[in-house]
């Protein structure tokens, strides 16, 4: 498969710097007057927003189904990241590059990249504009994955820039860089866990484990101290305890129940509903929702509705919404669900570009698995399968766990993922 190395890395650096130095009068000139971006061909076209988990799975098989259908992905990074598994990167167990893939075999595959940042869709022209232009469609498929509410806690809008998230691609090489400068001071590294739902349930827990295990590890004379604003971890908890409990009793300290109330980064204190908690580094998961570009669009409010058990929006059944921007499904915002549901898109736009009308299309719903390491080789996991209850008229699911760490699980984990990126990145 398509890895990238540190040079690659260095000068996607830059170019993202640069793309972020954008004006919003350039971006407002084109709006008024948008050039044509990608000239029509008599081609069905298909056009895919967002290069992530979602996005780059169903326009690479869209275009290896039908060779004839012209389909555009639109991304603003030249490369992607994954963000599950991403919590070895932080940890120090993998390295960056691990993570890191470019679009090359999806563009052998005839898939036409495109790294623009997306304006504005006009759902009634069928068009989206870039900042370099628009692009007309047949079929567009939302995965812009997910924005974070700053403004939810106070105080946070003010202090972002120096508390790097670490939950959408990229954002994890600020706030590794801070754990390396972590390492030589040690102190206090507060963790703040939101209530659901935000990307990747166990993604917190796994990663306050990680950093645990990096500072025993290390041994750094710190702590990691979770605030949760749940009641106990959302997903895999009688895991998480065990092991924060049996393995990282002088290096994690859990705290369910502690909902946040403010950030003051100037005296480097978290203001919670029980006191305020002092830290030396700071890692606070904001809730989330969509991308703006579903609010601005008009597909929803903090999430996008599908009509269910489909996966397209219930405005407008000629746009996919995908990934960790719908609201009204049970399944986690994860990225095997993501990877899952832009295979079943994929069929379903391919039976629609073949003439099917969608009343003949059976539904067709996702699984997922989610492993999650507590250490740098044992995880745990839980899974579900998904089915439409024709009768019931409702989403029914069946799930199983494994609470029980072990490195047989974190073999799987690593196979698990290889086979995905190898199957999105990979030769054809």
């Amino acid at each position: 498969m398509s890895k990238v190395n540190r040079r690659q890395l260095l000068k996607t650096g830059a170019a993202l710097a640069a793309a972020g130095a954008l004006g919003q009068g350039f971006a407002q000139e084109f709006y008024a007057s948008p050039p044509t971006l990608l000239p029509r061909t008599r081609a069905p076209r298909v056009v895919v927003v967002g290069g992530g988990w979602g996005g780059t799975t169903v326009a690479r098989k869209v275009k290896q189904q039908n060779p004839n259908v012209e389909v555009v992905l639109v991304e603003q990074k030249p490369l992607f990241m994954s963000c599950p598994m991403s919590n070895l990167f932080l940890a120090g167990v993998k390295p960056l590059e691990w993570l890191v893939f470019d679009y090359t075999n999806v563009v052998k595959d005839g898939v036409v990249f495109v790294q623009e940042r997306v304006l504005d869709i006009n759902l009634g022209r069928r068009l989206v504009r870039t900042t370099g232009g628009y692009l007309s469609y047949d079929f567009l498929v939302l995965a812009p994955g997910v924005a974070y509410m700053y403004e939810a806690i106070p105080g946070y809008q003010e202090a972002k820039q120096f508390l790097p998230v670490g939950f959408r691609p990229f954002e994890h090489i600020a706030l590794r860089r801070m754990l390396d400068q972590f390492d030589e001071t040690g102190g206090e590294l507060v963790m703040y866990i939101p209530n659901p739902p935000y990307r990747c349930p166990p993604g917190p827990y796994e990663r306050a484990a990680m950093l645990a295990w990096r500072l025993k590890t290390k041994g750094v004379k710190g702590k990691v101290i979770v605030l949760d604003a749940n009641p106990q971890p959302i997903s895999k908890a009688p895991g998480f305890l065990a092991a924060y409990n049996e393995l990282y009793k002088d290096y994690l300290e859990y705290v369910p129940n502690t909902r946040i109330t403010g950030l003051d980064y100037g005296k480097k204190v978290v203001q919670t509903e029980l006191g305020d908690v002092p830290f030396t580094l700071a890692n606070i998961i904001p809730p989330m929702k969509a991308a703006d570009i579903v609010q601005q669009v008009g597909l929803g409010e903090r999430w996008a509705n599908v009509r269910i058990p489909y996966f397209f929006s219930e405005k407008d059944d000629r746009v996919y919404l995908l990934g960790d921007i719908t609201g009204n499904t049970p399944y986690p915002k994860s990225g095997m669900v993501a990877y899952v549901s832009g295979t079943i898109v994929a069929r379903q736009i391919t039976e629609r570009l073949q003439g099917k009308p969608l009343t003949e299309i059976p539904p067709e719903l996702p699984n997922n698995i989610c492993y999650s390491f507590v250490d740098s080789e044992e995880a745990i996991w839980v899974a579900a399968n998904y089915s439409w209850d024709e009768a019931a008229k409702q989403i029914k699911s069946q799930s199983s766990v494994d609470n029980q760490r072990s490195a047989a699980n974190g073999t799987a984990a690593f196979g698990w993922a290889t086979g995905i990126w190898n199957d999105m990145f990979g030769p054809a």
